[in-house]
Order: structure tokens, then C-alpha cells, then sequence
């Protein structure tokens, strides 16, 4: 376990030392703040406008994040970085999960940073009460990155590396429509259900979501990124790493 956590967090330390991440979270804040000043346009719902805009863009945060594998691993396969590392007596599956779980952290970092923020702008502006389920809404988002960064490396091992963001991204849009699509194939299970992590309605309304719903959807996360990390390992395990 020790080489997969030096991994992971070389992979963490490596995005979190950009200044552009910090400055992105900035820019977020500042959206999210923004959107105060549109009660006469959106007709006195800037309330429901701000959340929202702050939930829709902590989930466009954490997508942008896991997506950084999709560049990170067929860049360290082509430089030759990952071969270094896998010629030392680690195992490919030690890698890909060192890989998975430090990007996770940088998804979990980001929208935690952007969370806390656009609560404070809330707080400041509005008097209505909403952290209890503020927190739960924000921390399915959080939540969502478990599926997604197995999509994200799934794609990496699989496809060439122009193409892998591309397919990791239609994959990730696709797994937010499942319900909306209507599509058996995929409704049966091939991508995750993202939809099951999407509650924003019941911050923007405060309706009460129970625990056990949230620790139900963490399980299913859990389970289907370790079905693919099963497969995305099998498939490495296959390719010629020189």
C-alpha cells in the first residue's frame, strides 16, 4: 500500500501546486457571487439562482478534475515515466489505483474549496438556513467522482490518447442522461448512473435527503469503480509498456 499512496500523492501534489487551480476556484467564486445581482432578471429568484449556479459549476469542478487522468496516465505511458515506476517492482494495478485515488483527492480538495466558499457567499446574503442539506448536496457531488474517475481511467488505458478525454467525457454525459435517454444498454448497467447524485432540488426547496440515501449512493459508486478498475486493470495488464 505504501507505493499506491506515493502515487497517489505525487498525482495530487502535482495539480494542486498549479496556481490556475486557485485562480479557477476564484473565478468560480466570483460567478456564484455574481449571481446576487440578477433578482430583478431572474424576477426576485436570485436565491434559488445562486445555489444553483454554485452547484452546477462544483460539478462541472470536480468533471474537470477526474478528467485530468485522462491526460495524466497516456502522458506518463508516452514519456516513459510510467515505465520507470512499473520496472520497480510496481504492480500496474498499484499505479492505477495510486493514480485514481490522488486525483480523487484534488476532486475532493476543489469542490471542497468551492463548497465552503459559495456557502459563505450564501450565508452573507440570504437569511434562510441550509447547511445541513447544503453539506449532503455538496458532498454527492463530491461523491460522484468516485464512478467517474474509473470511467476516466478506463478510457486512459483504452483508447489513444487524443481520444481518450473526448470518450471519457461523452461517457460522463451520457452516464448524467441515463434516465432522460431512455436507452436499455445503458440503463443496464454499462455506465454509472450519475443522475443518482444530482439533488440539487432539495438544497434549492430544503427538503430534508436522509443519510442512508447518501451512504446507499456512496456504496454504488464504490461498487461500479472497482468493477471497472477490474477491467481497466485487465486491459493494462494487456498493453506494451516501453
Amino acid at each position: 500500500m505504501k507505493e499506491v499512496w506515493t502515487i497517489a500523492e505525487n498525482a495530487c501534489k502535482n495539480i494542486l501546486k498549479l496556481k490556475v487551480v486557485y485562480f479557477l476556484v476564484a473565478c468560480v467564486l466570483i460567478l456564484v457571487g455574481s449571481m446576487y445581482r440578477y433578482n430583478e432578471i431572474s424576477l426576485n429568484r436570485h436565491r434559488e439562482l445562486l445555489l444553483d449556479m454554485s452547484l452546477l459549476l462544483n460539478q462541472v469542478a470536480a468533471i474537470l478534475s477526474v478528467l485530468s487522468l485522462t491526460f495524466d496516465i497516456p502522458r506518463e505511458l508516452r514519456e516513459g515515466i510510467a515505465a520507470t515506476f512499473l520496472t520497480k517492482s510496481l504492480g500496474r494495478m498499484k499505479y492505477l489505483w495510486g493514480k485514481v485515488l490522488g486525483i480523487y483527492a484534488v476532486a475532493c480538495v476543489v469542490c471542497t474549496l468551492i463548497a465552503i466558499g459559495s456557502y459563505i457567499i450564501y450565508a452573507s446574503c440570504f437569511p434562510e438556513p441550509i447547511f445541513l442539506i447544503y453539506v449532503k448536496i455538496q458532498l454527492l457531488i463530491i461523491l460522484s467522482a468516485i464512478p467517474m474517475t474509473s470511467i476516466c481511467t478506463f478510457c486512459a488505458v483504452s483508447f489513444p490518447e487524443m481520444a481518450a478525454p473526448i470518450i471519457a467525457l461523452m461517457a460522463v454525459w451520457f452516464s448524467s442522461l441515463t434516465h432522460r435517454l431512455k436507452i436499455p444498454v445503458l440503463n443496464g448497467g454499462i455506465l454509472p448512473d450519475l443522475d443518482l447524485f444530482n439533488m440539487k432540488e432539495h438544497v434549492i426547496y430544503q427538503v430534508d435527503l436522509p443519510w442512508s440515501y447518501i451512504l446507499g449512493t456512496a456504496l454504488y459508486g464504490v461498487a461500479f469503480a472497482v468493477f471497472v478498475m477490474m477491467l481497466s486493470g485487465i486491459i493494462f495488464r494487456l498493453r506494451d509498456i516501453k
